[in-house]
């Protein structure tokens, strides 16, 4: 039978995923522009200030998103190394004077002239990129040989810590769920792997129970209703502006939580927000879709036939895929309060345009799947 020529097959990338994502960044922008216009007409004079903001860093994410989408993967391959190191050195540059800024009490963000980039969010790529490239050239191993296991291992550690020095427990714990996935599609043995799970559970556990901020994050996570008024006022609040949108919601642009109420109600609980305007329809709609993200970067991590674009597909769609989870269990009160975006939606120019990068290279490696992909014969069993 025929089978397709690989010129032709090479220039058409998942349309699914690419639908998927266009719709969750013009619902982001929407709800960016509804969530901000008080807060910044109130403190910038500008109504639409966070919203240009989003939609300019929203165009050099889809240049972002084309480029990786373009670009050769194996060529990317070769930043795995650098890309670590050059992260790191970000990381660490966050608590140099003058270069990083604080906010929230946490030293996350770097100065780049006008600019304010979060060299976490480059963390999470850099990771993905770097565990994907090890795993696909020492698959055969079999993960048996201590040597390899600190080669990956330690860079791995390395990179959490910074993140967890930030202090960012949420992103740091975005990151070991991604890698995880990564170990677990490459066959890594059960038992070591359950016996990380559980080093990684203790680890949170002891860490949150010895850091301040995280046992109060703790106390207004089990009820928030007992602190109203001070550690669980925005857990209160985001509930209340949950309850309020019903089924049908109060409208795009309509609700009151937003009005001075609900903290950070753009960034991190943005999905509150929608929920108050756009109710239950709104937020299932919303869940369906990231749901389609999922099961299409899967998918196309299915389809291919090379181990790097698997894992590479893998682990960037469990990175994004776990932000939004955790996100939305945070906003609803069904996760403890972390500092984590939600994709697409929450205002945030650095994660926005990393996120449609990562969407890019997921793009090219069904671009690169779709030339594998040949008409299979009656009979025979199809190669994923």
């Amino acid at each position: 039978m025929a089978t397709p020529s690989p010129k032709s097959a090479s220039t058409r990338p998942d349309v699914s995923l690419l639908v998927v994502t266009g719709l969750l960044v013009v619902v982001g922008f929407m709800m960016v522009l509804s969530a901000s216009a008080p807060t910044a007409q109130f403190q910038l004079r500008d109504s639409l200030f966070f919203f240009k903001k989003q939609v300019a860093w929203g165009a050099l994410g889809v240049v972002a998103m084309v480029v990786g989408m373009a670009m050769p993967l194996d060529r990317l391959r070769t930043f795995a190394k650098t890309g670590m190191i050059g992260t790191g050195l970000m990381m660490i540059a966050t608590h140099v004077p003058h270069l990083g800024v604080s906010a929230y009490g946490a030293a996350r963000w770097l100065k780049v002239g006008p600019f304010q980039v979060q060299p976490s969010e480059f963390a999470k790529l850099a990771l993905v990129l770097f565990v994907a490239d090890f795993l696909a050239r020492h698959a055969e191993k079999g993960w048996r040989l201590t040597k390899e296991l600190r080669q990956i291992l330690l860079p791995i550690g390395g990179m959490l810590g910074l993140v967890l020095f930030q202090p960012d427990l949420g992103t740091t714990l975005i990151c070991a769920v991604t890698c995880f996935a990564l170990f677990w599609a490459n066959g890594t043995p059960g038992g070591r792997m359950a016996a990380w799970g559980i080093a990684g559970v203790a680890g949170v556990l002891v860490h949150s129970l010895s850091t301040p901020y995280q046992r109060v994050r703790w106390l207004a996570f089990m009820d928030p209703w007992k602190y109203p008024k001070d550690i669980g006022f925005q857990l209160v609040q985001s509930l209340l502006a949950i309850g309020s949108g019903g089924i049908f919601g109060t409208g795009w642009g309509q609700g009151k939580q937003k009005l001075f109420y609900l903290p950070i109600q753009h960034a991190d609980f943005i999905f509150a927000v929608l929920a108050e305007e756009l109710g239950l329809l709104g937020t299932v709609t919303l869940i369906v879709l990231f749901l389609l993200f999922a099961q299409r970067g899967f998918s196309i991590a299915g389809r291919s036939q090379q181990p790097f674009h698997q894992l590479l597909a893998i682990g960037l769609t469990t990175l994004i895929g776990a932000q939004a989870f955790v996100n939305i269990g945070v906003v609803t009160a069904s996760l403890p309060t972390t500092g984590i975006p939600l994709p697409f939606l929450s205002a945030g120019g650095t994660s926005l345009m990393i996120t449609l990068f990562a969407v890019g290279l997921i793009l090219n490696v069904s671009r690169q799947s779709r030339v594998q992909l040949r008409l299979v014969q009656p009979g025979e069993e199809a190669p994923w």
